[in-house]
């Protein structure tokens, strides 16, 4: 009989101690709640600073909304912007180059090199091959 009311006591705690566990990890995770939004409004508050020095739009407003997807490059857009940039440098240029002129990326620009090797003169080979408008 004593055994089974040791039991009891031991179980009784052990769930009282959980309870308290809870208790304090709720307590925390609403702490934690907490700094992240003063943390979050010291961001905005920064951010809204330097777009009013800068004279640009705060970070914020230029990044998508969450699961919206980035718009797509259409094919002629890539195009376009490859050959302006071809067109400014007579002297040619690396597909490294035109990513960073067109800010294009950079396999994008690999790509529709290749695809269309036909429109460009070349010269060299591998990392110092240069692109030239025919």
């Amino acid at each position: 009989m004593g055994r089974n009311f040791m039991e009891k006591d031991v179980q009784s705690q052990i769930q009282e101690l959980e309870e308290r566990i809870r208790q304090l990890r709720s307590s925390q995770l609403e702490e934690l709640q907490a700094k992240l939004a003063e943390a979050r409004a010291t961001v905005a508050s920064l951010e809204a600073e330097i777009a009013e020095i800068s004279g640009s739009a705060p970070t914020a407003a230029k990044t998508p909304a969450a699961g919206s997807r980035r718009k797509r490059t259409s094919s002629e857009e890539v195009r376009g912007r490859i050959l302006k940039a071809l067109s400014e440098v007579p002297e040619g240029l690396s597909q490294k180059e035109i990513s960073e002129m067109t800010g294009l990326n950079y396999n994008t620009v690999a790509l529709y090199l290749k695809n269309n090797s036909d429109q460009f003169k070349t010269t060299g080979a591998l990392r110092s091959k240069r692109y030239f408008l025919r």
